[in-house]
């Protein structure tokens, strides 16, 4: 129990005081005194997570990738899972995108498939130089909070193929999201649909809320957005989602665990009161390379309930979704509530600018 307690609220670098900790895990004190620990996110992500840009000057895209995987390759900790180059495929929009890569980082108590995942996508700047999007997530499910280590350990990489070069902000990592943008989902409509009615297929223009493609929006494509319940309490919220996933396992829906977080009291940023990991999967795409799914579960100020949903193309390469990340999400929604309203927050094919958003104290 006191092992998950840490999970929840810790997470990621739980350490044993007698060992000494990796150069790039921020440990277990709170706050963290560990240089680049100090920005800790709280569930952006449903789980905590932290994506960030870094600009290298006078480096073509190729060369960024090359010292990329080499230090994803060479790093204790850091793993390099696999990448490709887009160069041709044209891309112009969101970003002229050139590369993109996935990795992984270990921590002493979590490795392997409990890693937290690295995804990465480069596209030319308009100075000769590339940009580098850098998203890392906390992989565990109940990982609400990462004790800054997402963040640091974007910086920690960042620091070793890119020299001194400061990281931009975008969303999560500990950052107060300031702009959300509301969108009224029509009734679910299946009929006639060749693929499962939760994905958007080969064809997703004829497949209904497939209409919010996302590129590299997390490296790799994602959406983060939210459903309100003002009449409902955070546990029948948590309740209702978790009936939900073990439910649909015929549209490709699986839970995967959740965890009460009321015990710990939290009222910043949000009153967190739950937490739920699921996956989502489609045809081709299962098991451990269906994509990810986290939820964190919010009491109002009238006391309802927010759901914050997170959906994440699992495989590396996958730049795009073709609309099936905010699918995902919208089709739960019209089970929970079919005439409420989906408030995207990043992601989903949203290209507003977060980089001006409030800091959280």
């Amino acid at each position: 129990m006191a092992m998950f307690v840490g999970l929840l609220l810790a997470v990621i670098a739980g350490n044993d005081a007698v060992q000494a900790l990796p150069l790039s895990v921020c440990g277990s004190d709170h706050p963290s005194k560990v240089i680049d620990c100090d920005k800790p996110d709280l569930g952006s992500c449903g789980n905590a997570c932290c994506v960030a840009e870094l600009t290298v000057p006078n480096s073509e895209p190729a060369t960024v990738y090359g010292s990329l995987k080499s230090a994803l390759l060479t790093l204790d900790d850091y793993e390099f899972v696999g990448g490709d180059d887009l160069s041709q495929y044209n891309i112009t929009k969101p970003e002229p995108f050139r590369f993109i890569a996935q990795g992984r980082h270990s921590a002493p108590k979590y490795s392997g498939e409990s890693a937290d995942i690295l995804n990465f996508a480069i596209f030319p700047d308009a100075w000769q130089g590339s940009t580098v999007r850098m998203f890392s997530v906390s992989r565990i499910h109940g990982a609400l909070g990462d004790n800054g280590q997402n963040y640091k350990t974007l910086a920690f990489l960042s620091k070793k193929f890119a020299g001194g070069a400061e990281l931009a902000v975008r969303y999560g990592c500990g950052m107060q999201e300031t702009a959300a943008s509301e969108h009224d989902l029509p009734r679910l409509q299946t009929e006639g649909l060749a693929t499962p009615p939760s994905v958007c297929g080969s064809d997703p223009s004829k497949v209904v809320d497939c209409d919010k493609p996302d590129l590299g929006s997390c490296g790799n494509a994602c959406c983060i957005a939210e459903l309100a319940f003002p009449q409902t309490e955070p546990a029948s919220a948590f309740a209702s989602l978790k009936s939900l996933l073990s439910t649909l396992g015929s549209d490709g829906y699986e839970f995967v665990g959740g965890a009460d977080l009321t015990p710990y009291n939290i009222t910043k940023p949000e009153l967190f009161k739950f937490v739920a990991q699921g996956r989502h999967s489609a045809p081709k795409y299962s098991g451990a390379n269906a994509d990810i799914l986290n939820f964190a579960i919010y009491e109002d100020a009238s006391g309802g309930s927010v759901i914050r949903m997170f959906s994440l193309s699992r495989i590396h390469g996958a730049l795009g979704d073709h609309g099936q990340n905010y699918k995902s999400i919208s089709y739960m929604k019209h089970h929970f509530t079919p005439e409420g309203k989906v408030t995207v927050k990043y992601g989903c094919g949203d290209t507003r600018d977060m980089a001006t958003a409030e800091v959280l104290l």
